[in-house]
């Protein structure tokens, strides 16, 4: 499930830039996919509020989860996304795994183990890779994803405790269904909506793409934090950042770079090196 999660959100961070390039107010197409997820998910979840028997405190989590992770975020990303771009985007989001194994450490109790130590350098070496090892210059559209970022790994930590007693569907549900009321009441403030944009057939026909991507992701991943721990399942998220590059890549016709090559295989050798107690446990044998 996170392996399917990094190559839905490595292709959906180049699609929802070549989606905002196009014109498309981003916190616009925010609102528009959020929605369009949410319904999917209240579909999907309608059949489980009656076994789950929701108390007051559940819904209470629903929204804390929704501001955290399906409104707040979305906005700071997309609108960064704006003025940056894919590549340094897909970096900023993926530095998600440092975050989450911080907090995994202080919250869960982890242990980092010597393996898992190495391994982490390793996939933090394979990022930086792919920016040539230099640090590029940071604006407000950097500033904005780093944010997002942050409260992306808080609401990790949230769900990851919260699906204890509740679904992970409901979870999904109510990130996206209440995530896009709060979007929609940002672009009523914010003016986001008061311009003439109406979207062509050609525009929808993209939007519902990006949208199913973004189901696919939230499905994936959130059922993914519901099998494994969550620095685990974060750190194979990682990957999503070489697809990326390579999305790039064959958009402009080009092979990736020297460093790129490097840089994806950096990121392989340190997630199998991280996984690879978890699939001798479960008797699968994955040999480098």
């Amino acid at each position: 499930m996170a392996l399917l999660t990094a190559i839905i959100s490595g292709l959906a961070n180049f699609l929802n830039k070549e989606m905002i390039i196009s014109g498309i107010d981003p916190v616009y197409l925010t609102m528009i996919k959020s929605a369009l997820v949410g319904l999917a998910f209240v579909g999907l979840a309608l059949p489980l509020i009656k076994s789950q028997k929701l108390q007051k405190i559940d819904w209470l989590k629903f929204i804390l989860v929704a501001i955290i992770g399906g409104s707040i975020p979305f906005i700071l990303f997309f609108k960064g996304l704006a003025l940056t771009t894919a590549i340094k985007a897909s970096f900023i989001h993926k530095t998600l795994f440092v975050w989450v194994t911080l907090w995994s450490l202080m919250f869960f109790k982890e242990k980092i183990k010597k393996y898992q130590f190495i391994a982490l350098i390793i996939i933090a070496a394979g990022i930086l890779a792919a920016i040539n090892f230099r640090f590029f210059s940071w604006g407000r559209g950097e500033l904005m994803i780093l944010l997002a970022t942050l409260f992306w790994s808080a609401e990790i930590m949230l769900v990851k405790k919260f699906m204890k007693n509740i679904d992970f569907r409901l979870l999904a549900a109510a990130r996206m269904f209440f995530g896009a009321l709060i979007i929609f009441a940002f672009g009523i403030f914010s003016g986001s909506f008061s311009s003439a944009y109406a979207p062509t057939i050609n525009d929808w026909a993209k939007i519902l793409v990006v949208s199913a991507f973004l189901f696919g992701y939230v499905l994936t991943w959130y059922k993914a934090l519901s099998l494994a721990p969550a620095s685990l399942v974060t750190n194979i998220l990682t990957l999503a950042f070489p697809i990326t590059i390579l999305a790039s890549s064959f958009k402009s016709f080009s092979l990736p770079k020297s460093l790129d090559i490097i840089s994806i295989f950096l990121i392989f050798a340190g997630i199998i090196l991280i996984i690879q107690p978890f699939l001798e446990k479960w008797k699968i044998n994955l040999k480098i």
